[in-house]
């Protein structure tokens, strides 16, 4: 279900690590994955009932209110888009408000990353570009298995349509990264994905999954259909896992030479 609204704000202060603003675009994303700590805003923006991944609110108004907030504000960045929303998911195709936001962004010098999992970001290539050293673009690989995509993100862009986007960014000169986030256990292979990406990331950042967001049985579903026990659950809840995960990434990046911007715990 698709709903346009109007925003009072589309720039907001952030807590988030590396990103003290956030732009998103949209409210609510179809690429449904499993493991998102995002549905949480269903209870702010009367969704509460509707099955997270259903449905799309879009802030039509955006880059008239980011005009204005931009015009008012010594904002400078960094801005993060698409902290609780996938900027890229296949709405954008459609009404194009990211690309609206980012060419303002670039136009008043305010330096922004986009973190996406849709191949669709090569679309605009021009306006991050232009941005030149104030621009980066996170493309966000938990899962190197495309089956286990299928299951675990179904809505989103192939695993090889992702790595075909992050070189197609990278050839053109944009600084990118690859989040690996979540991590999720028995699913994510860390040492593979950063020896596969190594060549087009120039940083990597990494997550350990959240389950204090309602995601737990939909996750739960996801193992067993690809015929896991519960012994992902205890190793999500052990300290030593994830040490030894983050042993494991350091020591990866330190083989392919990359930058570990820092991995993220909850």
């Amino acid at each position: 279900m698709t709903t346009e609204i109007q925003c009072k704000s589309i720039l907001q202060k952030s807590r988030l690590p590396e990103s003290p603003y956030c732009l998103n675009p949209y409210v609510g994303c179809t690429h449904r994955c499993r493991y998102c700590y995002a549905r949480f805003m269903r209870r702010f923006t009367g969704h509460s009932e509707e099955e997270w991944g259903s449905f799309v609110d879009v802030k039509v108004n955006a880059p008239e209110v980011l005009a204005r907030q931009l015009k008012r504000s010594q904002v400078t960045g960094p801005v993060l888009i698409g902290s609780v929303c996938d900027a890229y998911q296949p709405i954008e195709n459609r009404y194009g408000i990211t690309r609206a936001c980012m060419e303002l962004l670039v136009e008043h010098n305010v330096s922004f990353s986009v973190l996406t999992k849709s191949s669709l970001v090569t679309r605009d290539i021009d306006v991050l570009a232009r941005g030149n050293e104030k621009v980066s673009v996170g493309i966000s690989l938990p899962i190197h298995d495309e089956g286990f995509r299928k299951v675990f993100e179904p809505g989103t862009s192939t695993v090889q349509k992702r790595m075909d986007a992050l070189k197609e960014l990278h050839t053109h000169g944009i600084k990118t990264y690859v989040f690996i986030g979540p991590v999720l256990p028995d699913i994510t292979d860390v040492e593979s994905i950063v020896a596969t990406v190594a060549p087009y990331a120039d940083e990597i950042w990494g997550e350990a999954i959240n389950l204090k967001c309602g995601n737990s049985s939909d996750l739960a579903e996801a193992y067993t259909s690809c015929g896991f026990s519960q012994d992902w659950q205890h190793k999500v809840r052990s300290q030593e896992y994830w040490h030894a995960v983050e042993t494991e990434l350091t020591e990866a990046c330190k083989k392919s030479k990359r930058k570990l911007v820092g991995f993220y715990k909850h």
